[in-house]
């Protein structure tokens, strides 16, 4: 039975801790060396622990962390990072749950440093507020010792107090030429805003089609993720007979605030001459390639043998036949047979 000697286990733990403390002495050998942060197209550089970022974000904003990661061993310690990752999280900010993504893994050799990018797009739909953003680095060295460092800044989102923004739009179809009825278009607008909004008109239009569709809303609330905030709807048209072929440009158009607020975004209809669009003339090409011959009428045997077809105006007697070419030389035939089985039999009696 093999003894524990349990003061030499205690002072064995206690002599590892020391020299670990003394080679490890300022803790995580992973630090941020520079964080800079670029909100749409500023950037706020030299970012520390604890900042609010310089400037704030708007709804569809994209957000750039520019992060700079460096190992702290010196070349004594002769130690790499291995496996490094650096992942931001911004906490809440999507209808209350995280945006959260990370960089590719790096090792880094002893007073290295590797700048990684890690980017994300503010929602359409968020609350006014301002937000939690972490960093966080990991890695292990060859020793499998872990190091790990972390940041804390705050993203401010500011919204303006009145926005409606057409958010989706669709044409079916984009081309015509003969048909030219029944024609889809839809939109949906999303009050983006920090206000309520009411009576906003709803408007489809090109005057060169004649086409001036309308629809009132009577309000679109300002909570982000809520069917009140948004409308949708597909309007149907046709084009007039005699336009013009070209491109015509539809604008779709939320018009708000007593109408002096627009949002307008386009769609381009197509419209071609009848019977030249690509179809068309596929179908052309096909029918030229195409030759029909009409064969002429014929007689159907009447019996089940099989018998050669004749013209419907041939006609064939039994007169004609007898005063044909083909009748005297079968009598001529018959005779000169006759002839000769009668000089054989002649011949047959002479021998008996």
């Amino acid at each position: 039975m093999v003894k524990i000697n349990l003061k030499l286990v205690i002072a064995s733990l206690f002599i590892f801790t020391v020299l670990m403390g003394s080679v490890y002495a300022a803790g995580s050998k992973l630090i941020f060396s520079d964080v800079d942060v670029k909100v749409g197209s500023k950037t706020s550089k030299n970012q520390n622990d604890g900042d609010t970022i310089d400037d704030e974000a708007a709804p569809g904003d994209k957000v750039e962390f520019r992060i700079e990661t460096k190992s702290n061993f010196t070349n004594a310690d002769n130690l790499d990072i291995e496996d490094v990752t650096v992942e931001v999280t911004i906490e809440g900010i999507d209808d209350g749950d995280d945006f959260d993504d990370e960089s590719n893994e790096f090792n880094l050799r002893p007073g290295n440093d590797k700048r990684v990018t890690v980017e994300f797009e503010i929602p359409l739909e968020v609350e006014e507020d301002s937000y939690e953003v972490l960093i966080e680095a990991n890695g292990e060295d060859e020793n499998g010792i872990d190091h790990r460092v972390t940041m804390r800044l705050k993203l401010e989102v500011e919204k303006e107090n009145h926005l409606i923004e057409i958010t989706g739009k669709s044409l079916n179809p984009t081309d015509l030429s003969c048909n030219r009825r029944n024609v889809q278009v839809g939109l949906t607008a999303i009050n983006l805003g920090n206000e309520d909004e009411e009576d906003i008109k709803i408007q489809v239009y090109n005057p060169e089609l004649d086409l001036d569709l309308q629809e009132t809303v009577d309000d679109l609330t300002a909570e982000p993720n809520e069917d009140e905030s948004r409308f949708s709807k597909t309007f149907y048209f046709n084009v007039p007979a005699d336009t013009e072929p070209g491109a015509y440009n539809i604008a779709l158009r939320a018009l708000y605030e007593d109408n002096r607020r627009k949002s307008e975004e386009f769609v381009t209809l197509n419209v071609n001459e009848c019977g030249t669009d690509a179809q068309d003339e596929e179908d052309k090409s096909d029918q030229k390639d195409v030759e029909v011959i009409t064969p002429p009428p014929t007689k159907k045997p009447t019996t089940g043998t099989s018998q050669t077809e004749l013209p419907e105006d041939t006609v064939i007697s039994e007169e004609s036949f007898v005063k044909s070419n083909a009748f005297l030389a079968a009598i001529i035939v018959v005779m000169m047979i006759t002839v000769i089985v009668g000089i054989a039999l002649v011949v047959s009696l002479f021998r008996r």
